[in-house]
């Protein structure tokens, strides 16, 4: 008897360091794309509908643009992915302030341009485009983000010919 309460006590806290590292569950991120003008805008949506705080990457979800391949896109229905063109900006770790903070029931929504971002094929196509977002939980704890479940959507978005480069 003692052996098996033993075994679950440590089964017990086997979980509880497991549930440390696994994302939680009210924290979700929604993906849409609107491709209109020319332009191709992607709105994430990162919800938080726990009691506590949550910490999130500006350059990712406040700025305007992106500065490496942040989201995966392919053409529906194919595995072939669409090229990232956009500038690649290479970053120190992130610090305490380089996070934003998202309040218990929050919800935060940035638009991105990613129309220069990616090579899309000339004509009207159908992509899809993922995202795995992620935050953090306590800024003393940056090295350890937590991923939330990945968001994806297909869009159609017709491409003009670029000119050629002289």
């Amino acid at each position: 008897m003692k052996r098996s309460v033993a075994g679950v006590l440590m089964l017990m806290a086997l979980g509880l360091a497991y549930a440390k590292e696994k994302p939680i569950s009210g924290v979700s991120e929604k993906v849409s794309v609107a491709s209109r003008g020319g332009k191709v805008l992607v709105t994430l949506t990162v919800t938080n509908r726990t009691r506590q705080p949550i910490y999130l990457w500006k350059v990712t979800y406040q700025g305007r643009q992106l500065f490496g391949p942040d989201v995966d896109i392919s053409l529906a229905g194919s595995a072939a992915p669409v090229n990232y063109i956009g500038p690649v900006v290479k970053r120190a770790p992130p610090q305490a302030d380089d996070y934003f903070k998202v309040e218990p029931n929050g919800v935060h929504r940035n638009t991105i341009d990613i129309t220069q971002s990616y090579d899309f094929a000339p004509g009207k196509q159908r992509y899809r485009l993922s995202h795995t977002g992620s935050y953090v939980l306590d800024l003393q704890q940056l090295d350890n983000p937590l991923a939330m479940k990945p968001a994806s959507t297909v869009f159609t978005h017709t491409q003009v010919a670029r000119p050629a480069e002289q």
